[in-house]
């Protein structure tokens, strides 16, 4: 076989890879659409999954830690400052940690499911769109909906419960000054209860917090039925 002409390698290359048997196409389209679906629902929801869990444990921690300073005595407060400071240095550290860990993945995974919220609005918008495509931009814009909003809610649920535990701070300040006729002694109560709550963010470009929701959705359909129109 000579292989200098154009013709003669397309019909080499048509030759060899096509597959006349019934049952190996059907194959090949089921292994084909199982990678597919794998890559952009199974894998980008267990990503999800995983982050919940993860969030949900140190989301946890805190509300315990808050409910553990209500039940405080008052009277112990100025006797247990090492071990409340300690407990919530250790806490904000790992949550930090935390953060800074899922920095670079959230924004991979929040791009994602963009794109596939995008993908699903460009499918639905275009003149012609054969039936085989409705279901796949269904699940496209089902996995997009998935992704930012249980991301969103997740993560908001760690600042939350850090606004809860700074408004116990402050409610034990005023307890302690209205009943021990001071506050001398609980100055770093004040100290903790002025810290910045944590929000955890797409590489320092997003943040993520419930009104987040309606920013991205508003901004996914405005911008994607603008570029579908530009097309």
């Amino acid at each position: 076989m000579t292989y200098g002409k154009e013709d003669e390698f397309s019909d080499f290359k048509r030759k060899s890879f096509s597959v006349k048997d019934v049952t190996y196409v059907r194959l090949m389209t089921f292994v084909g659409q199982y990678i597919y679906y794998t890559l952009y629902i199974q894998y980008p929801c267990v990503f999800v999954l995983s982050i919940y869990v993860l969030v949900h444990r140190y989301a946890i921690v805190l509300l315990q830690f808050k409910d553990d300073l209500a039940k405080i005595d008052l009277v112990k407060i100025p006797d247990m400052y090492t071990e409340i400071l300690s407990a919530y240095n250790c806490i904000e550290s790992k949550i930090l940690l935390l953060k800074d860990t899922l920095s670079g993945p959230l924004f991979v995974i929040l791009s994602s499911g963009f794109l596939n919220f995008y993908t699903s609005l460009s499918n639905y918008y275009l003149p012609d769109v054969p039936p085989h495509f409705v279901l796949e931009a269904v699940c496209n814009a089902f996995t997009g909906v998935v992704i930012i909003a249980s991301l969103t809610v997740c993560l908001s649920r760690v600042p939350e419960n850090m606004m809860k535990i700074k408004a116990t701070f402050g409610l034990l300040i005023e307890k302690y000054q209205l009943k021990m006729n001071g506050g001398k002694e609980i100055y770093f109560l004040e100290r903790l209860e002025k810290r910045d709550i944590i929000y955890f963010s797409a590489c320092d470009i997003v943040y993520f917090k419930k009104s987040f929701l309606l920013t991205a959705f508003g901004t996914v359909f405005t911008y994607g039925l603008i570029i579908v129109h530009l097309n």
